[in-house]
Protein backbone atom coordinates (compact mmCIF):
# COMPACT_ATOMS: atom_id res chain seq x y z
CA UNK A 1 0.00 0.00 0.00
CA UNK A 2 1.18 3.73 -0.82
CA UNK A 3 1.82 5.99 1.97
CA UNK A 4 3.51 9.00 2.11
CA UNK A 5 5.84 9.34 5.15
CA UNK A 6 4.60 6.16 6.66
CA UNK A 7 0.61 7.12 6.41
CA UNK A 8 -1.37 5.33 4.06
CA UNK A 9 -2.38 7.63 1.43
CA UNK A 10 -6.14 6.74 2.07
CA UNK A 11 -6.59 6.65 5.94
CA UNK A 12 -9.00 9.20 5.84
CA UNK A 13 -11.48 6.58 4.20
CA UNK A 14 -11.16 4.44 7.43
CA UNK A 15 -10.14 6.53 10.24
CA UNK A 16 -13.43 8.46 10.76
CA UNK A 17 -16.42 6.36 12.14
CA UNK A 18 -19.16 7.79 13.45
CA UNK A 19 -17.52 8.57 16.42
CA UNK A 20 -16.47 11.87 18.41
CA UNK A 21 -13.49 12.36 15.75
CA UNK A 22 -15.43 12.80 12.65
CA UNK A 23 -17.95 15.03 14.04
CA UNK A 24 -14.72 16.87 16.09
CA UNK A 25 -13.62 17.62 12.52
CA UNK A 26 -17.13 18.12 10.95
CA UNK A 27 -17.29 21.46 12.36
CA UNK A 28 -21.05 20.78 13.22
CA UNK A 29 -24.11 23.95 13.51
CA UNK A 30 -22.20 26.61 14.83
CA UNK A 31 -19.41 26.02 12.00
CA UNK A 32 -22.74 26.10 9.65
CA UNK A 33 -23.99 28.98 11.46
CA UNK A 34 -20.57 31.00 11.23
CA UNK A 35 -19.82 30.67 7.60
CA UNK A 36 -23.52 32.32 6.64
CA UNK A 37 -22.50 34.72 8.68
CA UNK A 38 -19.12 35.33 6.87
CA UNK A 39 -20.55 34.99 3.07
CA UNK A 40 -23.97 37.30 3.46
CA UNK A 41 -26.05 35.07 1.68
CA UNK A 42 -29.62 36.31 0.17
CA UNK A 43 -30.98 32.48 1.22
CA UNK A 44 -31.82 31.07 -1.72
CA UNK A 45 -28.48 29.73 -2.68
CA UNK A 46 -27.89 26.30 -3.58
CA UNK A 47 -24.42 24.93 -1.77
CA UNK A 48 -22.33 21.80 -1.88
CA UNK A 49 -21.10 20.99 1.93
CA UNK A 50 -18.15 18.90 1.08
CA UNK A 51 -16.63 16.24 3.73
CA UNK A 52 -20.01 16.73 5.37
CA UNK A 53 -19.40 13.88 7.65
CA UNK A 54 -22.26 12.74 10.09
CA UNK A 55 -24.10 15.72 8.43
CA UNK A 56 -24.76 18.09 11.01
CA UNK A 57 -23.66 21.09 8.89
CA UNK A 58 -25.65 19.58 6.08
CA UNK A 59 -28.83 19.79 8.29
CA UNK A 60 -28.57 22.97 9.99
CA UNK A 61 -28.23 24.88 6.05
CA UNK A 62 -31.41 23.29 5.67
CA UNK A 63 -33.11 24.34 8.43
CA UNK A 64 -31.85 27.62 7.20
CA UNK A 65 -33.79 27.12 3.81
CA UNK A 66 -31.33 26.32 1.60
CA UNK A 67 -30.76 23.63 -1.34
CA UNK A 68 -27.96 21.87 -0.04
CA UNK A 69 -26.23 18.67 -1.12
CA UNK A 70 -23.42 16.77 1.28
CA UNK A 71 -20.77 14.47 0.09
CA UNK A 72 -18.17 12.66 1.51
CA UNK A 73 -16.31 9.60 0.88
CA UNK A 74 -17.49 7.31 4.46
CA UNK A 75 -20.95 5.08 3.30
CA UNK A 76 -20.85 4.82 7.06
CA UNK A 77 -20.72 8.77 8.09
CA UNK A 78 -23.34 9.33 5.52
CA UNK A 79 -25.58 6.73 6.60
CA UNK A 80 -25.52 8.26 9.91
CA UNK A 81 -26.58 11.63 8.69
CA UNK A 82 -28.98 9.79 6.25
CA UNK A 83 -30.45 9.00 9.60
CA UNK A 84 -30.65 11.68 11.57
CA UNK A 85 -31.71 13.78 8.85
CA UNK A 86 -34.88 11.10 8.30
CA UNK A 87 -35.60 12.00 12.37
CA UNK A 88 -35.40 15.40 12.29
CA UNK A 89 -38.19 15.30 8.57
CA UNK A 90 -35.42 17.23 6.49
CA UNK A 91 -34.58 16.48 3.28
CA UNK A 92 -31.05 16.94 1.86
CA UNK A 93 -29.32 15.10 0.32
CA UNK A 94 -26.19 13.16 0.45
CA UNK A 95 -23.70 11.71 -1.95
CA UNK A 96 -21.01 9.50 -1.36
CA UNK A 97 -17.98 10.29 -3.53
CA UNK A 98 -14.05 11.21 -3.48
CA UNK A 99 -13.59 14.92 -3.70
CA UNK A 100 -11.24 14.85 -6.84
CA UNK A 101 -13.81 12.57 -8.63
CA UNK A 102 -16.83 14.99 -8.27
CA UNK A 103 -18.55 15.66 -11.62
CA UNK A 104 -20.84 18.52 -10.98
CA UNK A 105 -20.66 21.49 -13.38
CA UNK A 106 -21.94 24.71 -12.81
CA UNK A 107 -24.84 23.75 -10.24
CA UNK A 108 -23.46 25.73 -6.96
CA UNK A 109 -23.85 28.88 -5.40
CA UNK A 110 -21.47 27.96 -2.91
CA UNK A 111 -19.60 25.27 -2.07
CA UNK A 112 -18.20 24.51 1.47
CA UNK A 113 -15.27 23.31 2.26
CA UNK A 114 -14.96 23.86 6.47
CA UNK A 115 -14.43 21.34 9.97
CA UNK A 116 -11.67 18.55 8.55
CA UNK A 117 -11.52 20.11 4.98
CA UNK A 118 -11.77 18.25 1.59
CA UNK A 119 -8.73 19.55 0.15
CA UNK A 120 -5.69 18.42 2.32
CA UNK A 121 -5.51 15.12 2.67
CA UNK A 122 -4.33 13.40 -0.24
CA UNK A 123 -0.82 12.39 -1.12
CA UNK A 124 0.51 15.07 -2.94
CA UNK A 125 -0.40 18.53 -4.05
CA UNK A 126 -1.68 17.57 -7.56
CA UNK A 127 -4.30 15.45 -6.28
CA UNK A 128 -5.52 17.98 -3.93
CA UNK A 129 -5.74 20.15 -6.87
CA UNK A 130 -7.71 17.65 -8.54
CA UNK A 131 -9.96 18.47 -5.99
CA UNK A 132 -9.88 22.06 -6.15
CA UNK A 133 -10.65 21.78 -9.82
CA UNK A 134 -13.86 19.47 -8.95
CA UNK A 135 -15.01 21.95 -6.61
CA UNK A 136 -14.23 25.05 -8.93
CA UNK A 137 -16.29 23.23 -11.85
CA UNK A 138 -19.07 22.52 -9.42
CA UNK A 139 -19.71 26.61 -8.55
CA UNK A 140 -21.76 28.35 -11.19
CA UNK A 141 -20.07 31.53 -12.83
CA UNK A 142 -19.44 34.23 -9.93
CA UNK A 143 -19.86 31.42 -7.38
CA UNK A 144 -17.99 31.30 -4.16
CA UNK A 145 -15.68 28.63 -2.08
CA UNK A 146 -15.08 29.53 1.59
CA UNK A 147 -12.52 26.85 2.92
CA UNK A 148 -11.36 26.40 6.61
CA UNK A 149 -7.74 25.57 7.19
CA UNK A 150 -5.67 25.19 10.85
CA UNK A 151 -3.43 28.00 10.54
CA UNK A 152 0.05 27.28 9.29
CA UNK A 153 1.51 30.37 11.36
CA UNK A 154 0.21 29.51 14.58
CA UNK A 155 1.14 25.59 14.14
CA UNK A 156 4.94 26.68 13.50
CA UNK A 157 4.41 28.89 16.48
CA UNK A 158 3.28 26.95 19.05
CA UNK A 159 1.48 23.29 18.15
CA UNK A 160 0.88 21.58 21.39
CA UNK A 161 2.79 18.06 20.95
CA UNK A 162 0.30 16.06 22.41
CA UNK A 163 -3.66 17.18 23.08
CA UNK A 164 -7.57 15.75 23.14
CA UNK A 165 -10.87 16.49 23.62
CA UNK A 166 -14.04 14.83 25.07
CA UNK A 167 -17.19 13.70 24.60
CA UNK A 168 -19.23 12.05 26.56
CA UNK A 169 -17.36 9.24 28.33
CA UNK A 170 -14.50 8.82 25.69
CA UNK A 171 -11.66 11.41 24.83
CA UNK A 172 -9.81 11.73 21.99
CA UNK A 173 -5.93 11.67 22.43
CA UNK A 174 -4.07 13.36 19.47
CA UNK A 175 -0.24 13.24 19.26
CA UNK A 176 0.81 15.48 16.19
CA UNK A 177 3.55 17.61 15.19
CA UNK A 178 4.44 20.30 11.84
CA UNK A 179 6.79 18.42 9.25
CA UNK A 180 8.12 21.26 7.74
CA UNK A 181 9.40 19.83 4.63
CA UNK A 182 5.87 18.47 3.73
CA UNK A 183 4.59 21.17 4.48
CA UNK A 184 1.99 18.95 6.60
CA UNK A 185 0.63 18.03 10.05
CA UNK A 186 1.43 14.50 10.95
CA UNK A 187 0.19 12.58 13.90
CA UNK A 188 -2.29 10.11 16.06
CA UNK A 189 -4.71 10.02 17.29
CA UNK A 190 -6.35 7.10 19.94
CA UNK A 191 -10.03 6.94 21.01
CA UNK A 192 -10.21 6.17 24.58
CA UNK A 193 -13.00 4.89 26.56
CA UNK A 194 -13.74 5.99 30.24
CA UNK A 195 -10.04 5.31 31.97
CA UNK A 196 -8.30 3.35 29.52
CA UNK A 197 -4.43 3.98 29.47
CA UNK A 198 -3.20 5.36 26.01
CA UNK A 199 -1.31 2.10 25.26
CA UNK A 200 -4.27 0.11 25.49
CA UNK A 201 -5.83 1.53 22.00
CA UNK A 202 -4.37 1.24 18.90
CA UNK A 203 -3.56 4.46 17.15
CA UNK A 204 -4.54 5.87 13.95
CA UNK A 205 -2.10 7.71 12.11
CA UNK A 206 -3.65 10.89 10.10
CA UNK A 207 -1.59 13.75 8.17
CA UNK A 208 -2.91 16.90 6.48
CA UNK A 209 -1.18 19.33 4.13
CA UNK A 210 -1.30 22.74 5.62
CA UNK A 211 -1.47 25.57 3.39
CA UNK A 212 -0.25 29.20 3.69
CA UNK A 213 -2.73 32.04 2.40
CA UNK A 214 -0.37 32.81 -0.26
CA UNK A 215 -0.27 29.04 -1.34
CA UNK A 216 -4.03 29.41 -1.30
CA UNK A 217 -3.81 32.11 -3.43
CA UNK A 218 -1.85 30.10 -5.94
CA UNK A 219 -3.85 26.56 -5.73
CA UNK A 220 -7.29 28.60 -6.58
CA UNK A 221 -5.60 30.14 -9.47
CA UNK A 222 -4.68 26.90 -10.82
CA UNK A 223 -8.50 25.34 -10.42
CA UNK A 224 -9.79 29.02 -11.58
CA UNK A 225 -10.48 30.73 -9.04
CA UNK A 226 -9.39 33.82 -7.32
CA UNK A 227 -8.52 34.44 -3.43
CA UNK A 228 -11.15 37.15 -2.24
CA UNK A 229 -11.56 37.26 1.03
CA UNK A 230 -10.12 35.95 4.66
CA UNK A 231 -11.75 35.62 7.65
CA UNK A 232 -10.71 34.60 11.61
CA UNK A 233 -12.39 32.07 13.79
CA UNK A 234 -14.74 34.31 14.50
CA UNK A 235 -15.53 35.39 11.12
CA UNK A 236 -13.76 38.38 11.27
CA UNK A 237 -11.89 39.83 7.86
CA UNK A 238 -7.78 39.43 8.98
CA UNK A 239 -4.84 39.98 7.99
CA UNK A 240 -3.04 35.92 9.34
CA UNK A 241 -0.98 36.16 12.27
CA UNK A 242 0.21 33.98 14.60
CA UNK A 243 -2.78 34.74 16.53
CA UNK A 244 -5.55 33.06 14.80
CA UNK A 245 -6.54 29.35 15.29
CA UNK A 246 -8.26 28.92 11.64
CA UNK A 247 -8.58 30.58 8.89
CA UNK A 248 -11.58 30.79 6.22
CA UNK A 249 -10.24 31.96 2.97
CA UNK A 250 -13.15 32.84 0.91
CA UNK A 251 -12.64 32.64 -3.65
CA UNK A 252 -15.01 33.05 -6.30
CA UNK A 253 -15.03 32.23 -9.97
Amino acid sequence: MKTVAGVSVDWYRTSFGAEPWAQHFEGGEETAQLALGMLELDGFERILDLACATGERTLELCREGYDVIGVDVSQELLEAAGCEAESQDLLPWFYEVDPRDMEFEDEFDVVLSLGGGAFEHFEDDEENLRAFEAAARALRPGGRLLMQTPNVLRVKAELPARTWFECGETIELIEQHWNEPTHRLDGTRRTLFEHDPPEDREPHDFQRRLYTVEELAVAFERAGLGLVDVFDEHGARCVPTAAQHDLFVEARG
